[in-house]
């Protein structure tokens, strides 16, 4: 029986180590870089979703935590329900390193209540909201991840596009793979707000196989010490 253990603890052990699937993917940390503005200043447009915007960024901040920020508040007719604090929500608490290059904000609880993320509308006066977020990553081949938004999002690692979905007003999950990757690797996700609110922004990556078959390990390592000492006691 020592010997079934000793094999169990092996393959439970080794299963475990070679899990580096999609490290800092679901928890970064992450850069963000915040754009907002008319969309004649060229911020973007869901057509031109990759573009990089020329003006001066309103916020930059690291964040550590699950890329999960929805805000389901539909907008009112004075456009109150689309704030970056009611976008973030608690995992704001997660944010460090705020800045702003623009010098529109003092702090960031000024840019959580005072940052409208956007209003009604692509085109004109219609406010838009640009981010990219930036984060390093390994996995092992032929590993997904999906991304649910309202509006557009892609996903770019170097030159490959694992994303590009452009789906204004309503959400909508996409799902690319993931180019291997065994050693950190850096990836950029790439955010556009527009046409008010609800807004919402979820990157998850599913556990690949090997960390299901670690748990089963486990589980049957358990089993196992569990039939061990019931037999003991019965000697």
């Amino acid at each position: 029986m020592k010997y079934v253990t000793a094999s169990l603890w092996a393959g439970a052990l080794a299963l475990g180590f070679s899990g580096v699937a999609h490290a800092g993917m679901q928890n970064g940390p992450f850069d963000f870089t915040v754009w907002s503005g008319e969309y004649q200043n060229g911020v973007t447009d869901i057509a031109n979703l990759a573009s990089m915007p020329t003006i001066t960024p309103t916020a930059t901040f690291t964040y550590t935590g699950p890329i999960d920020f929805v805000n389901n508040l539909h907008a009112t007719s004075t456009n109150n329900n689309n704030s970056a604090g009611q976008f973030f929500g608690t995992l704001a608490n997660n944010i460090t390193n705020f800045s702003s290059p623009n010098s529109a904000y003092t702090s960031l609880a000024a840019f959580l209540s005072g940052d409208q993320l956007s209003t009604a509308g692509e085109t004109g006066s219609a406010l838009n909201t640009y981010m990219r977020i930036t984060g390093v990553y390994t996995s092992t081949p032929g590993e997904t991840v999906t991304v649910s938004h309202d509006d557009g999002a892609s996903l770019y690692v170097g030159s490959t596009t694992v994303i590009s979905s452009a789906a204004p007003t309503a959400e909508v999950p996409t799902t690319g793979i993931l180019p291997t990757a065994s050693s950190p690797t850096d990836f950029t996700l790439i955010y556009v707000e527009s046409n008010g609110a609800p807004a919402d922004l979820v990157m998850t990556v599913p556990e690949p196989a090997e960390f299901l078959l670690f748990g089963s390990a486990l589980a049957l390592l358990g089993l196992t010490l569990r039939g061990r000492r019931a037999g003991q006691k019965a000697v």
